[in-house]
């Protein structure tokens, strides 16, 4: 009889050893599954990434060419030759003959402050009279000067 008990014992060890071996490979065979499904969802989120920024890079390249268009638009319709042919046609007008420049002193100008000198000979042209540092600017503009 003890013979009999100790081959019971036997195979109860032996039966869990194999359970024990199995739910081994089975813990690893599934960890190993769930790697490999988080590896493969990493990838297909790659892939979803990349053909989002593929999209998003074309959608800009169409953005500029737009945005180049309608630069193009606004200055073609803004043109000065474009605008004197309507004011011709539609408008009547027409382009005047003469061009008169008036300059103006500002309206705040301290007379008081202004110096006027002659012009020296040195020079050699012909002159005019120069107020002092605040009209300097005025002096030096090419329609001023005396020819």
């Amino acid at each position: 009889m003890t013979d009999y008990i100790l081959a019971d014992e036997k195979k109860q060890f032996q039966s869990k050893n194999y359970k024990t071996t199995f739910s081994l490979f089975l813990f690893i065979i599934i960890l190993i599954g769930l790697l490999v499904i988080g590896y493969i969802c990493s990838n297909i989120v790659l892939m979803k990434l990349g053909y989002q920024s593929i999209e998003l890079e074309q959608k800009r390249d169409q953005l500029l060419v737009e945005r180049n268009h309608l630069e193009y638009s606004v200055e073609r319709l803004s043109s000065l030759t474009r605008i004197e042919g309507i004011a011709k046609l539609e408008l009547g007008m027409c382009r005047a003959e003469n061009i008169k420049f008036i300059a103006m002193l500002p309206a705040d100008l301290n007379i008081a402050s202004m110096v006027a000198e002659m012009p020296s000979e040195e020079k050699g042209s012909r002159g005019y009279l120069q107020a002092g540092n605040t009209l300097q600017e005025f002096a030096n503009l090419q329609f001023f000067r005396n020819q």
